[in-house]
């Protein structure tokens, strides 16, 4: 919904959330954020992927990556025909062969600063795959050549992948939806928080139906 030269209420929206979390990423060399949820459906593929449009409109280098490797969906969203190429080959290979990470990596289509590092093949082993450091490696050389790393992660009352991944962070963007979210699971958000599990956290309420005028 964000697009180039667009100023309604979506793209201003996004631009809100863009300038909350400059100021969450305090310094040039904090530029890995994360996005979750609690369950599939709330939203964070595209919260995550608006973001990043957002930013790359800005004149920013961007890369979206799928790190919810167990059910990806950056490669349909983005309508990539191979759906082959992905992180999951250089979690997979050697950690240091850069040119293979490299060579996964998709341009967006839809902005020339934006490119997508989907998930690729989905793997039998996710979390051992995740716990690698072949992870931290593949961040590292991201963050040599791009100005922000957003990582799409699986939804954290699911699955622990998202903890693991956690450790590369600078900063979590949960994201709920209005009439979807359930209550309860703000706990689960809240607990999070005090344990400190995610790293600089932060809500994204998505879905309002601003016509409802509810509280």
């Amino acid at each position: 919904v964000v697009r180039e030269n667009d100023n309604d209420i979506m793209a201003e929206t996004f631009r809100s959330i863009r300038t909350n979390l400059q100021f969450l990423l305090d310094g040039p060399e904090k530029k890995v954020i994360q996005f979750t949820s609690t369950t599939s459906g709330e939203g964070k593929t595209f919260i995550s992927s608006n973001l990043a449009m957002s930013l790359a409109l800005l004149g920013k280098k961007v890369i979206l990556l799928g790190l919810d490797i167990r059910k990806p969906r950056l490669a349909e969203m983005f309508g990539f025909a191979n759906r082959t190429k992905g992180i999951t080959a250089f979690l997979a290979g050697d950690p240091d062969d850069k040119e293979l990470l490299f060579d996964q990596i998709i341009p967006s289509g839809v902005n020339d600063n934006l490119d997508i590092l989907p998930a690729g093949i989905v793997p039998p082993n996710p979390a051992e795959l995740l716990s690698k450091k072949n992870l931290d490696n593949a961040i590292s050389f991201l963050k040599e050549k791009y100005d922000y790393v957003l990582l799409d992660t699986a939804p954290v009352g699911l699955v622990t992948d998202t903890l693991i991944i956690a450790r590369v962070a600078d900063a979590s963007v949960y994201v709920c939806r209005a009439d979807y979210t359930a209550k309860n699971d703000l706990n689960l958000v809240n607990s999070l928080y005090a344990e400190n599990k995610l790293k600089n956290m932060s809500i994204v309420l998505n879905g309002v139906d601003m016509a409802k005028r509810k509280y």
